[in-house]
């Protein structure tokens, strides 16, 4: 188990940085200016057949309409992540977009911990 953990971290690290270049590269006329779209983690199932990746989206007025645009056109995502990796891997995983939240949970939590913290004084 310890060594599939290892397979799927390095999976993940290399889809990670792959596709965060090509999105550096191609992203823009995509989405247009203004927008940042930043990959946050990967998760690969166990057995390396699909990929969660979890985007923070900054700059949007609507992050998720950028997201559910990713998964409308993974499969031209995961056709240049193939070809960027043709030679690392014999399998490409499918890929899903995901919105990453867990910023804006922790700015929630925070404000809460600094209102109950006024409250108590």
């Amino acid at each position: 188990m310890l060594m599939e953990n290892r397979r799927q971290h390095k999976m993940a690290s290399l889809l990670k940085q792959t596709l965060g270049d090509i999105f550096i590269k191609d992203l823009r006329g995509h989405i247009g200016s203004g927008v940042l779209v930043s990959i946050t983690s990967v998760k690969t199932s166990p057995d390396l057949a699909t990929a969660k990746f979890y985007l923070s989206v900054f700059g949007a007025t609507a992050p998720q309409e950028i997201v559910d645009m990713l998964n409308a056109s993974s499969y031209e995502w995961r056709r240049k992540l193939g070809a960027e990796l043709k030679h690392h891997l014999r399998k490409l995983p499918e890929i899903e977009f995901f919105l990453d939240d867990t910023l804006e949970y922790a700015q929630k939590m925070n404000e809460l911990f600094i209102k109950l913290n006024k409250e108590d004084k």
